[in-house]
């Protein structure tokens, strides 16, 4: 008896199970891949030397199947909800509790299985090109062969084997719990809430919209809501606080959307008469809040994993571009090394086959004692005493002609400057400075503007901000020290190899030291920063009363290893942040469909009684498709909403031209969404339509 109801049960929920079938088997191939993945030595191998490939494979599957046990636990809540009946009718049939179970753990494991063999034979058939999607994603120049990983095999149905354990102890709980007067309990429950809207919950739907347009309204005056948190107690960690607040604010406001709002919105469409008896109005209202009550927690929690997913590949989008950024910024032409090793890594360098130095430039920068304002958000002032690089206009200018990263500059006099510091790099919008800008000796600038470093490593600068200036201004400034990069470009056959040689015969390290100590007295700059430490000389001395500071400047920079550890790094990054996300989406797309068939049963009866009456087709499959878009367009705008604000926030932070990517990944999310709501109307309608069994 208990096969023959397996085979009915499962023609009957052939819609359900698809859905769950494709879910499942599209989660097994991805973890199939990413296990496999790690045993592809040569791949494995080959990116060793930057990053770790098995560590971020195996922490990219521990995401999978937290993703997959909660999908697994919804649907299989779906299901249990949707046949209530049927395990009352088996109660009553006189069936036992482990009979009904058994029943339910056959048609669990079958899905199971077959979402096992599907996936994994379509994984060991895929497996060459997740390895040739992630060689490329890294430019990594290898060989993807073909194999089949017996290992990855056995951990794949170890895991999943676990998870379907998992949630045929949960369906054996909620049938073991089942009682036969829930049905009765829930229906009167549902006859008490019709209809019914306190003035609590209308407050709280007030509330809901309030919440989301406040968190939207500090995230876009996050520099101002920042600052002012930075004012109170928690001071500077504000940084990390602000963001973790907005969204914490939106989550709240997004329960209480679903909770509370959207029964409110409908019953204000309710009250208006005009329009409520036309056409299916009424009929569509009163489905739609039906729905809503029963779907409130799972709209939310779509909603924010939608938000998540959206995030997840819209930062993986910008990440890459902003590690791209990254080595522009610290590595604009090939090699950047100080005076002192330049002659060495010349000959080094001339050493290696088929290899020309060219487009080689000098840069010579001078280092004063400086006094300015910087601000911080919109009102924390800063003043601040320290050296500062100075460097010409004339030099800025030929070195532009080989750093293509340079904006065109100019100053209108000579008392005019443009400032560039690392800071503009992460914290564009967020740090400002105010004129002037006072040099020891008593020279006075104004700030024209203030640009993002492309020089170089700030590290090679000592790590301090560089300022333009006229040459004529240049050649005015005697306090400080003098010291000299060399950048240049290469032009060789085997970039890798050049590095590797550079690095193995000239090491990175900090060389150069200098010491500085800086005090106003009468609204001058007196002190002095020099390459000897002077502190034994002056520590009595009532003039310099501040603690000598002490600072290094790296030797050396090289473009290729930082550009191959950031593409590495950075593909792996979007690698499985890309899948991770498709997942996710495909996840929500597929318990929303669910939840959707599983008041089919319910729905199935009115629409019966529309037919009946002589309502055409097209009205009812009109009907039909707007009560799932009542379902599907709120998570997925407001999941949008929530991701576009999230990455506003993101770049006040950090400033980069590829945030584009990340609003054309919520366009081309936005229609892989729409495609599930169209597929899943188009199957409601079927379903509506078909003859009964």
């Amino acid at each position: 008896m208990i096969s023959s109801l397996f085979w009915k049960n499962f023609k009957a929920q052939f819609h359900g199970y698809l859905v769950y079938f494709f879910s499942m088997t599209f989660a097994v191939v991805v973890y199939y891949c990413f296990s496999a993945i790690t045993y592809n030595q040569p791949l494995v191998s080959r990116a060793e030397q930057d990053v770790s490939i098995s560590g971020a494979m195996n922490f990219g599957g521990v995401l999978i199947v937290i993703i997959i046990l909660g999908f697994m636990m919804a649907t299989n809540h779906f299901f249990l909800l949707r046949r209530g009946k049927e395990i009352g009718l088996y109660h009553l049939l006189g069936m036992r509790k482990s009979q009904i179970s058994l029943l339910f753990f056959m048609e669990t494991s079958v899905l199971g299985v077959l979402s096992l063999v599907t996936g994994i034979s379509l994984g060991i058939i895929l497996s060459k090109l997740f390895s040739m999607i992630l060689a490329k994603a890294m430019f990594l120049q290898i060989d993807s062969p073909f194999y089949v990983s017996f290992p990855s095999m056995f951990q794949t149905a170890m895991v999943f084997g676990f998870t379907l354990l998992v949630v045929s102890i949960n369906s054996f709980w909620s049938i073991y719990r089942y009682r036969l007067d829930d049905q009765l309990r829930e229906k009167s429950k549902q006859k008490v809430e019709t209809n019914k809207l306190t003035k609590t919950s209308v407050l709280f739907g007030i509330l809901g919209i309030f919440l989301i347009a406040f968190g939207y309204f500090l995230a876009y005056n996050i520099v101002s809501f920042t600052t002012l948190l930075m004012k109170s107690v928690l001071g500077f960690p504000s940084l990390l606080y602000a963001p973790f607040f907005i969204m914490l604010i939106c989550m709240l406001g997004t329960y209480f959307f679903y909770r509370n709002t959207m029964s409110l919105v409908v019953y204000l469409l309710g009250k208006n008469k005009n329009s409520y008896y036309r056409d299916l109005r009424m009929v569509a209202l009163g489905n739609v809040s039906f729905q809503i009550r029963h779907s409130r927690k799972t709209l939310t929690v779509i909603t924010l994993f939608i938000a998540i997913a959206l995030g997840m590949i819209s930062g993986a989008a910008s990440l890459y571009t902003l590690g791209m950024h990254s080595v522009n910024l610290t590595n604009p032409t090939d090699f950047i090394v100080s005076e002192e090793i330049y002659k060495q890594a010349q000959l080094e360098i001339e050493k290696e086959p088929e290899t020309v130095i060219e487009k080689t430039i000098k840069l010579n920068y001078k280092l004063t004692g400086s006094q300015f304002v910087m601000k911080i958000g919109q009102e924390q002032r800063r003043e601040e005493l320290r050296p500062i690089n100075v460097l010409s206009l004339s030099n800025y200018q030929k070195y532009k002609k080989i750093n293509p990263y340079l904006k065109e500059l100019k100053l209108k006099n000579d008392q005019e400057t443009v400032l560039i510091d690392s800071l503009q790099n992460i914290m564009r919008g967020f740090i400002r400075y105010e004129s002037p800008i006072i040099l020891q000796g008593g020279t006075e600038l104004k700030i024209a503007s203030t640009r993002a470093d492309f020089l170089g490593q700030s590290l090679l600068r000592y790590d301090f901000p560089t300022i333009i200036v006229s040459d004529k201004k240049f050649a005015q400034i005697t306090e400080g020290l003098t010291y000299n990069l060399w950048a240049f470009d290469v032009h060789t056959t085997d970039e890798e190899a050049l590095a590797n040689h550079l690095s193995d015969t000239i090491k990175p390290e900090w060389i150069a030291p200098i010491y500085y100590d800086y005090t106003l007295k009468n609204n001058q700059i007196e002190g002095y920063v020099s390459s000897v430490s002077q502190k034994n000389e002056n520590e009595n001395m009532a003039s310099y009363p501040n603690a000598e500071s002490e600072h290094w400047r790296l030797n050396y920079t090289s473009r290729f290893p930082e550009l191959r550890y950031k593409r590495r790094e950075m593909g792996l990054f979007i690698y499985i942040a890309m899948f991770l996300g498709i997942l996710s989406l495909l996840i929500t797309g597929s318990v929303l469909m669910l939840r959707q068939f599983s008041d089919f049963s319910r729905e199935r009866s009115n629409y019966e009684l529309l037919k009946r009456i002589g309502i055409p087709k097209k009205e009812i499959s009109k009907l039909i498709y707007q009560q799932n878009s009542i379902i599907f367009f709120p998570p997925m705008f407001i999941g949008i909403l929530h991701a576009i604000f999230a990455i506003y926030v993101f770049s006040n932070f950090v400033e980069s031209s590829g945030y584009w990517l990340a609003y054309v990944s919520c366009g081309i999310l936005l229609l892989i969404y729409l495609s599930f709501y169209l597929l899943t109307a188009a199957i409601y309608s079927r379903m509506i339509f078909s003859k009964r069994d």
